[in-house]
């Protein structure tokens, strides 16, 4: 057994590894790999206990560190290392999946926090002008690849403007909604990983809470939400930019809760996995599919569109 256990760790930290550096060989094209960095070590905690992954993690860190800088180490360690390590011993401890999937996001953003408090008293700079200039920096690089993207298409000057006012409003907008869109992403992850390892489980082990079909976000967070959409819509300045963050993580909560609700339809139907997950892709990337969705998620609260209609007597 401690033998299994040693392969199981070496692997995952290979595997770990090597999702990690994609994004540094491939570019933008490897963003669902490098999203998936954490599945080996979260795997190997889940199959060997959870102490294997924490001997994953740290063993994927000391590779990174070795074959790049302390810096890259640091990055996967908060951004991949915690969800590999954490969440497992959550779910083997019986935290159910969505609220380990919260505590677990909690943790990213305090070691995030703390972590840049730490460096900018080092280099003697404002945390906050130290995230305005980090913050800077990605939208910059983000936008000019997407100029990149757009300079070799053999378009018309009134559509290469249309694409240039474009893509300043998406920089404005990442600007304002930074902060959520980080918290968003690595919650998406993190269910992303409890998805796959439910997928991978076979029997070996259980992910504890709910099935998904079932699953509803708590009923209170409904007016929070409404609440932010009032407060985005009437304010300017630092509050208006407080609900767009808020509104930009709650509403892929919904969107969630949608799902749930499609998928308890598509199973009470009896659909093949295929069409299941052909409905599911384009509910996802077809517009206007995910704000009807995501609709769908918010009245869900007040219609229970999954009761069991009642047969008519």
């Amino acid at each position: 057994m401690t033998m299994q256990r040693g392969i199981y760790i070496v692997f995952g930290s290979l595997a770990g590894y090597a999702l990690f550096g994609s994004f540094a060989a491939l570019g933008f094209a490897a963003v669902a790999l490098n999203l998936l960095t954490p599945l080996p070590a979260a795997f190997v905690g889940m199959r060997c206990g959870s102490r294997a992954s924490v001997f994953t993690v740290v063993l994927t860190t000391l590779l990174v560190f070795m074959t790049s800088d302390l810096s890259p180490a640091i990055m996967y360690l908060v951004q991949f290392g915690i969800p590999g390590a954490t969440l497992p011993w959550l779910l083997n401890h019986g935290v159910a999946w969505d609220k380990a999937t919260v505590a677990v996001l909690l943790v990213m953003v305090v070691v995030s926090l703390c972590g840049l408090f730490v460096v900018s008293m080092v280099v003697g700079q404002s945390p906050i002008a130290m995230t305005g200039e980090m913050i800077g920096k990605e939208i910059t690089q983000t936008t000019a690849v997407i100029q990149e993207m757009f300079a070799g298409a053999d378009l018309p000057a009134d559509q290469r403007k249309e694409v240039g006012l474009a893509v300043e409003k998406m920089a404005v907008f990442l600007q304002d909604a930074y902060s959520g869109i980080a918290v968003t992403v690595s919650g998406l992850m993190t269910v992303g990983l409890v998805f796959l390892l439910s997928v991978l489980a076979r029997g070996r082990y259980t992910v504890p809470g709910k099935a998904f079909p079932e699953w509803k976000a708590p009923e209170q967070l409904v007016w929070i939400l409404i609440a932010s959409g009032f407060l985005f819509a009437l304010s300017d300045g630092l509050p208006g930019i407080f609900a767009l963050n808020l509104l930009v993580i709650l509403l892929p909560v919904y969107f969630l809760q949608g799902l749930a609700v499609i998928d308890c339809f598509f199973r009470r139907k009896a659909f093949s996995p295929f069409f299941r997950a052909v409905g599911y892709l384009l509910v996802t990337v077809v517009n206007p599919l995910p704000m009807v969705v995501t609709g769908l998620g918010v009245f869900d609260l007040w219609a229970d569109f999954r009761k069991p209609k009642e047969p008519k007597s």
